[in-house]
């Protein structure tokens, strides 16, 4: 930024802001009572509820980016504002009940079974039952989604049913308790109105049962939602949510200044902080967001010289990561990171190092490959998303580290779907498709529980296809299909070492700690909350408004 922070624009605006408030009361002024009576606070009780959501949120961001309802559609960022997830996780980043309360995994972990939340309701009144949550796993890993993570409900099915209206079974033809990854995707959609209706018309007006109900869409300017009041979870504090799209940074500032908008996304470090001088809020993450160099296809001969990597390995040793986190991020990152990993997720290994800054051994390596004259044409294309945040911008100071060393690069600008479409559609027996040879910078959030599946498409031959090691293959199955909790966690980090060490395919640039918002006077004090799948401007989680 999910994120610029996430895999697109969007993607870093994992924000909690369905328990924002605005105009939150002050010290001296209390907030009136609840229907006129002051109810009685039992601190072993929940909390007693909000007022009536009121007033209307703005939010800017410079795109967004997918601009899809439904969750089979890549990813559907607007989707989970209106639809809760089968199940979550909490600030912990452990596995958490959302519209299952509860599930439990059979001893020879095959079955998996969802007790289904009692009196929740979809946004047309209707109950929510264990059919509909039937119906939207089903609709998730059929054959014509292509989000990213359905192949693995796909791979290892065997049959799903309902014995009851509250419980929902599923079971898998070998253990691979990761599948809580796959699971905490899937948003439930309602059953009947769908059929009743078909897919076209829930697309143009969806409904679900999330925290915000659907009001209106003009695709490339904004989408307009209104308060659930009746949400099972979390009430939003406003009545009315608008995101616009405003591509340029000056603009979004502009807006801001002018009352025009309450918050604004993906602003560069530079005017976030002077913003900040001028009395404005910011709101950092609430997990670092590691910045990713991936190079797709590099067994390919074409791929050039990514596929030597000597070469991959110069690219990380000629960035000087402190100083680029002291200068470029201003202190608010530090070096290190791996896929989807940080120095506390699930898997990770206390001794693992980032990539040092050796000028001399990027020199010496680059000689050892004879770069640039074994290769006919020595330019690596790099791929960033158009209106990226300060992607772009550190895209340039890598390139002048590179260049420093004798590495030619080459930026080339695009737009989110066309990025989307070069790094996400597998292409493992072509040579010739734009991605291989290239850096792509990642991006994101480094939010989730475990880095599993993120890690097979990277690695395993996935949707990125950047590399198709037999015994990677060979060390991620020995891993995901370890039924014993211990040695699951033992495997992974072997697994991820090897990733690391023997194929080079990815290496970190930095964790950052950056502010991902920067918020007008009207809105009260908030920060980020969990994050609760692949949530863009979902504005949905844990309340966190004082």
């Amino acid at each position: 930024m999910k994120k610029f922070l996430l895999i697109s624009l969007v993607l870093l605006l994992a924000l909690s802001l369905a328990a924002v408030s605005l105009g939150c009361p002050t010290e001296e002024e209390e907030e009136p009572p609840v229907n006129g009576e002051e109810p009685p606070v039992d601190e072993e009780e929940e909390p007693p509820p909000l007022e009536e959501p009121w007033g209307t949120l703005r939010v800017s961001m410079p795109s967004f980016s997918y601009e899809s309802m439904d969750a089979i559609e890549g990813e559907s960022f607007f989707g989970w504002s209106f639809a809760d997830p089968l199940i979550s996780w909490d600030e912990n980043f452990d596995f958490a009940p959302s519209i299952a309360e509860s599930w439990e995994v059979s001893a020879d972990g095959l079955t998996w079974t969802f007790n289904i939340r009692q009196g929740v309701k979809f946004h047309n009144g209707d109950p929510l039952t264990s059919a509909d949550v039937q119906f939207s796993v089903e609709h998730w890993q059929s054959p014509e989604s292509w989000n990213p993570w359905s192949p693995y409900l796909s791979y290892n099915f065997d049959t799903m049913y309902c014995p009851d209206d509250y419980t929902f079974v599923y079971k898998t033809l070998k253990p691979e308790h990761p599948l809580a990854i796959c699971f905490s995707d899937v948003v439930i959609y309602p059953k009947n109105y769908i059929e009743t209706n078909g897919w076209d018309v829930w697309k143009t007006h969806p409904i679900a049962s999330g925290p915000w109900k659907f009001v209106s869409f003009t695709s490339g300017d904004n989408i307009v939602m209104e308060a659930n009041t009746e949400h099972w979870g979390t009430v939003p504090h406003f009545e009315i949510l608008i995101q616009y799209v405003v591509p340029e940074e000056s603009t979004q500032i502009a807006m801001l200044k002018r009352g025009e908008v309450d918050i604004i996304t993906v602003i560069s470090l530079d005017r976030s902080l002077d913003l900040q001088e001028e009395g404005y809020t910011l709101v950092p993450a609430a997990a670092p967001t590691g910045i990713m160099l991936t190079m797709p296809g590099t067994w390919f001969e074409e791929a050039g010289p990514t596929s030597d990597i000597r070469v991959r390995r110069a690219l990380a040793y000629s960035i000087n990561h402190q100083e680029l986190c002291d200068t470029f991020f201003h202190g608010l990152a530090e070096p290190g990171g791996r896929w989807f990993m940080h120095p506390g997720s699930w898997g990770w290994d206390p001794s693992w190092q980032p990539e040092p800054y050796d000028f001399d051994l990027a020199v010496s390596l680059l000689a050892e490959a004879n770069y640039p004259d074994a290769f006919d044409d020595p330019i690596i294309p790099m791929w960033v998303q158009v209106g990226s945040g300060w992607t772009p911008d550190l895209m340039q100071i890598l390139q002048g580290y590179w260049s420093e060393v004798g590495i030619q690069t080459q930026i080339n600008m695009v737009d989110p779907f066309e990025w989307a479409g070069m790094y996400f559609v597998p292409h493992y027996d072509d040579p010739t498709f734009p991605n291989v040879g290239a850096i792509f910078p990642w991006v994101f959030p480094d939010l989730w529980p475990s880095n599993v599946y993120h890690s097979f498409n990277m690695y395993c031959g996935g949707v990125h296809t950047v590399g198709n090691d037999p015994h990677a293959v060979e060390l991620y199955n020995r891993a995901v299909n370890e039924p014993d909790a211990d040695l699951c966690e033992q495997y992974w980090s072997e697994f991820m070492s090897y990733a690391q060490d023997e194929m080079f395919v990815t290496f970190g640039v930095a964790l950052v700690y950056a502010p991902l918002a920067v918020v007008g006077p009207e809105v009260g004090e908030w920060t980020y909350g969990t994050w609760l799948g692949s949530i863009a401007s979902a504005y949905v989680g844990v309340p966190h408004a004082k």
